[in-house]
């Protein structure tokens, strides 16, 4: 049984390994291209206590190159000093309004009802929907719009650079990219119409502005507490089109910068990389964190070299298709596998206590 379970390893390791491979020379990144029109783009920002971020954001936003876009912040009832930063910026340029939400009705989460009273507040013919935590470069939105045109899509969403500087951002934020990029052909959201082959990232979400409406999407996932990926497979279940890329310089995002965020903030969501099942996602933790002693107990040495040997081929594509430093993914592996281990077991943790806090707000499992 135990040799078995070793050769189960190993196959899904090779296997993870491949689809790594695939997402590497798929070249998941905005084209540097230009559209041949420039509709008016809203860039719609939810914001709760973001004094420590939105400035960076909208201080790139002020630095965009697209001729016609408009920036629209809604301040979810920020206690900090949010709203001070936002009437400086108002203005400074014409471009920036922003509004107080509305209370919190029952039955929506806080994100969600902001987007939804964003996009009420927007005028552009794309709606692209930002966390304040982003930054982007001065001709993101000229491809974005571009690539969104090209491929005739009615979602986009890009998994922003991230850009990581402590040594507890090191060990956590490379975790994602590397569940998403060794599981998912991310090609395969964009070229097929199978809901189960989808994924979206909250930071950046781009749609056409009409068709949101008549759908008025984020009603549709009002109370749900991972609304991008949800978001995506209802859209495909529609039989409409979307893509997901990987930044590349175009988008960049610094998300947490201390251990404990980092570990409840991607606790919330990790079990939708698997479906939403939690089945799934502890057995795939125990393929990558148990793998090794299964494999060595099991098969010996040999086969022990050849899961690392995988394990390290596996770290390089998805650090070079992230940019990524790839010495630093390959050494920090067996720390980041301790934070992994962590966030599944918070992740467990309040899937049985069926409540958590974020943002000073109780959100229920």
């Amino acid at each position: 049984m135990m040799e078995v379970l070793a050769w189960f390893i190993l196959f899904l390791l090779a296997l993870r390994t491949f689809i790594s491979l695939v997402n590497l020379l798929s070249g998941l990144h905005l084209p540097d291209k230009r559209p041949l029109e420039f509709p008016k783009v809203s860039l719609l920002i939810p914001a709760r206590n973001e004094e420590a971020v939105i400035g960076g954001l909208l201080e790139s936003l002020e630095k965009l190159e697209y001729p016609d876009f408009e920036v629209i912040v809604c301040n979810d009832h920020s206690s900090d000093n949010t709203d001070e930063i936002l009437n400086w910026v108002a203005g400074e340029n014409d471009h920036f309004r922003w509004f107080l939400g509305d209370n919190l009705p029952g039955g929506w989460l806080g994100k969600n009802f902001a987007c939804h009273q964003l996009a009420k507040k927007a005028n552009g013919k794309y709606l692209i929907f930002l966390d304040a935590d982003v930054e982007l470069s001065k001709d993101s939105i000229s491809k974005a719009v571009d690539f969104f045109q090209q491929k005739r899509l009615s979602l986009l969403s890009i998994f922003p650079q991230q850009q990581m500087e402590s040594f507890a951002e090191k060990i956590t934020v490379p975790v994602m990219n590397w569940i998403l990029q060794s599981l998912l052909p991310m090609n395969l959201v964009q070229k097929t119409s199978f809901p189960s082959l989808s994924a979206a990232n909250g930071q950046f979400m781009m749609f056409e502005a009409e068709n949101y409406f008549i759908n008025q999407w984020h009603s549709k996932v009002k109370n749900q507490n991972v609304e991008d990926i949800r978001l995506a497979r209802m859209i495909k279940a529609e039989g409409l089109k979307t893509a997901v890329l990987m930044g590349n310089k175009d988008i960049f995002c610094r998300m947490y910068q201390h251990l404990n965020e980092a570990i409840a903030g991607f606790s919330r969501n990790i079990h939708e990389y698997f479906g939403g099942l939690r089945s799934v996602m502890s057995i795939f933790w125990l393929t990558v964190c148990l793998g090794p002693v299964i494999v060595w107990t099991a098969l010996g040495w040999l086969y022990l070299g050849l899961f690392i040997g995988l394990v390290v081929m596996n770290r390089i594509m998805v650090a070079v298709a992230s940019r990524q430093n790839i010495v630093r993914s390959i050494l920090m592996h067996p720390l980041q596998m301790i934070s992994f281990t962590a966030i599944i077991f918070y992740n467990i943790y309040r899937s049985i206590k069926k409540e958590t806090e974020w943002k000073g707000r109780k959100i229920r499992f």
